[in-house]
């Protein structure tokens, strides 16, 4: 895999003066001298992204075990078990649209304090300007190769993840989170957090694979661990974590995850005739 290596914040430089008494009439400036350390990328530790890591799933964990007793308070939810109520998209994805602002509040006050620059330079949130719809469907058009591409791989027919599309609402509600919260903390965490540690320790190649893997892994429960959907998702993060690379720009992987996302909804949307019969896209 040949990729250009991204470029590192630059460093402060002042305007070069001469040496002070003692080193007048010499001409060495005193950047030569005493030239300023390089700065450290990324900022902050391993250390610091476990404890982003076990934070947002604290979080989870949570505002999920709120979630499903205040449910359960409710009168049309009192007679339905936790077990059902946790694979009910309207539970679950009000619980993680409450947690995940709050992971990325975390998330910004670590780099924060790690970095003396701004959080989005700190993690390379570079917005690719008039270039933005291109990374978009960038996304789409992955995401049609990905799916054409999988048909000659043994996908099981049904998947864990498809019991939270119960209904129209539910698979609405999953969209909505789906092209929005749900890419923006995942490139945040991979591709701004992670990413930079494994390429400084491991190299280029092994850090965009290791990134991948990881973002395969964490969706594995939600394909049930099968080896070709997730085989799917590390083909989809290696591209994401490429374009992260490529760009100098977690915005662009964001742009394109989202794209990718958005993608899957429709066609499952087509599929289901609006939503309406979603055992067909089942079947």
């Amino acid at each position: 895999m040949a990729l250009p290596p991204e470029s590192l914040p630059d460093q402060i430089e002042g305007p070069p003066s001469t040496s002070p008494a003692g080193g007048e009439g010499l001409g060495v400036p005193v950047s030569v001298l005493a030239a300023p350390p390089e700065k450290r990328f990324p900022a902050w530790s391993g250390w610091d992204f476990l404890a982003v890591a076990v934070f947002t799933l604290v979080v989870i964990f949570v505002f999920t075990l709120v979630a499903l007793f205040v449910a359960r308070a409710l009168p049309q939810y009192r007679n339905t078990s936790f077990s059902d109520l946790a694979m009910d998209a309207k539970v679950v994805i009000g619980a993680q649209s409450a947690a995940y602002p709050i992971a990325l509040l975390f998330i910004f006050l670590i780099v924060r304090t790690r970095s003396d620059q701004p959080f989005a330079s700190a993690i390379q949130w570079k917005w690719p300007g008039s270039s933005a719809p291109a990374f978009v469907v960038g996304g789409v058009v992955l995401a049609i190769v990905v799916e054409g591409l999988s048909r000659f791989l043994p996908i099981p027919k049904s998947l864990p993840m498809d019991a939270y599309f119960h209904d129209a609402t539910s698979a609405y509600l999953m969209a909505a989170f789906g092209i929005t919260l749900a890419p923006l903390l995942e490139e945040v965490f991979f591709r701004g957090l992670l990413y930079p540690l494994l390429r400084r320790s491991y190299g280029l190649v092994m850090g965009v694979l290791l990134t991948a893997a990881a973002f395969a892994a964490i969706h594995g429960a939600q394909l049930g661990y099968a080896w070709a959907p997730v085989l799917s998702i590390f083909i989809v993060g290696v591209v994401f974590t490429v374009i992260r690379v490529r760009t100098s720009s977690v915005a662009s992987s964001f742009l394109m995850h989202c794209g990718y996302n958005l993608t899957l909804f429709v066609v499952l949307w087509l599929a289901s005739d609006h939503y309406r019969h979603l055992e067909k896209a089942a079947g």
